[in-house]
């Protein structure tokens, strides 16, 4: 019949096109939590994911910042792919109930980039202990408690996932005047050791990568950070980028997206076979070598 006719050649016309399209997106249909997601490197990283095909959670602890970046993210990938969460990374019953909210609005996680960070700088002599405790709350106890609550998630999940750590060449390489940022990175570091060693049965993938001398974008160097840094090259504000460019074995500049690359390889199956590994993204930093 001629209606038997047209639906047979419908469907072959149906199958030519579906043949045709273009295959998934790297990382579609996955769940991605970005802490210090509102910064430069946070926000490179999730614009990356999400232009990937991830669903992207920003988690920041500036109400403000949080917001500009979620609507500004928002607009150019639509609303349904992008939330926040609110959240201070040294706070226990914080960072479970973020998680908990992540898996309301999302069912679940595949991915966490914990990235949140501050930076300080100071001679040892002159380093208080408050000055201390704060570096290894938020670049080492923070660093653990999200990442315990993703091992629990994924776990439970049973599917596997990837963990990836900003750390810092400062983790493996000590720098002047800032003795308790480089212990605590060197923790980071350690603990992404640990936790792929414990990791690897369940599917679970844990790397670093090690940025250096981000400026661009970043609200760390928007601060005293910038200042204590070229004091102790005895550099000005405006000359500082330009001598980490000339101390590098590439002379370049290390950009928020450079970062952000080399986040998305660890979290995307093009590294599915890596785990307790290390890329350092710095233009070449001789002390910092892995060994």
């Amino acid at each position: 019949p001629e209606q038997e006719a047209f639906d047979i050649e419908y469907w072959l016309l149906e199958e030519a096109k579906l043949q045709r399209m273009p295959g998934p997106k790297s990382l579609a249909g996955r769940i991605a939590i970005v802490t210090g997601g509102a910064g430069g490197i946070g926000s490179a990283t999730a614009e990356r994911f999400l232009a990937e095909g991830a669903c992207v959670v920003l988690a920041d602890i500036d109400a403000a910042a949080l917001a500009e970046t979620a609507s500004a993210l928002s607009s150019r990938f639509s609303e349904d792919v992008v939330r926040t969460v609110e959240m201070d990374v040294t706070a226990e019953d914080a960072v479970a109930k973020a998680y908990a909210e992540m898996a309301v609005e999302f069912g679940g996680l595949d991915i966490l980039v914990s990235n949140a960070g501050i930076a300080s700088s100071a001679p040892v002599e002159e380093t208080s202990l408050g000055l201390w405790n704060r570096n290894m709350a938020i670049l080492s106890t923070g660093y653990f408690l999200v990442s315990r609550e993703a091992f629990r998630t994924l776990k439970a999940q049973g599917i596997g996932g990837a963990i990836v750590f900003i750390a810092s060449k400062n983790g493996l390489a000590a720098s002047p005047n800032a003795s308790a940022y480089c212990t605590a990175k060197a923790s980071e570091i350690h603990l992404a050791r640990c936790l792929a060693l414990e990791g690897a049965s369940e599917g679970i993938r844990v790397n670093v990568v090690n940025p250096d001398a981000v400026l661009r974008g970043s609200k760390i160097w928007s601060g005293d950070w910038l200042k204590e840094r070229a004091a102790t090259y005895g550099k000005d504000k405006e000359g500082l980028e330009e001598h980490y460019r000339q101390r590098s074995l590439l002379k370049r500049s290390v950009l928020p997206e450079d970062i952000a690359e080399a986040t998305y390889f660890f979290a995307s199956d093009a590294s599915a076979k890596s785990t307790g590994n290390i890329v350092n993204v710095d233009a070449g930093n001789v002390q910092a070598f892995t060994r």
